[in-house]
């Protein structure tokens, strides 16, 4: 996670990221759970003493006035190898794209993924995980009925 890295580009201590958070709604990110995220300390037993949850990731990115991707993968990583879970990792590049919803991961089933597209969102991710189809050609794609099916 890179936030103290961004909370430093942007001039701010853990305690007034902390102010920040409280005044979205989340008090509970105090300085020093920021500060026990940022660090990832770990308790006696090795394990880190403070994962942090999607609610927390996303009123940190808002806090800090940042994209939640760019708190998770280096915006400056290019084609890294980025470790996603333990089992898979891809280029930092392609990883970023796929926490956008914009790419697959290696091994990821392109209909199943689209499965989960909203149907306002379809267009514009299927003309980026199909580049060859234009967005007048997916049009054509879909099925419409025709004037001999009824339609007038």
């Amino acid at each position: 996670m890179r936030i103290k890295e961004v909370r430093t580009r942007r001039s701010l201590t853990a305690a007034q990221l902390a102010v920040r958070c409280a005044g979205i709604g989340r008090p509970d990110l105090t300085a020093s759970a920021i500060s026990n995220i940022e660090t990832g300390r770990r308790d006696n037993t090795g394990r880190r003493r403070r994962d942090v949850t999607v609610d927390e990731l996303l009123a940190l990115a808002k806090a800090l006035q940042a994209s939640p991707v760019h708190l998770l993968v280096p915006p400056a990583a290019g084609d890294e190898p980025y470790q996603v879970t333990p089992e898979v990792a891809a280029p930092a590049s392609q990883v970023r794209e796929w926490v956008r919803g914009y790419g697959l991961l290696p091994g990821d089933d392109r209909q199943v993924y689209l499965s989960e597209v909203p149907p306002g969102e379809f267009e514009e991710i299927a003309g980026v995980l199909f580049p060859a189809h234009q967005p007048w050609q997916l049009r054509q794609m879909r099925r419409t009925p025709t004037r001999e099916e009824g339609t007038e």
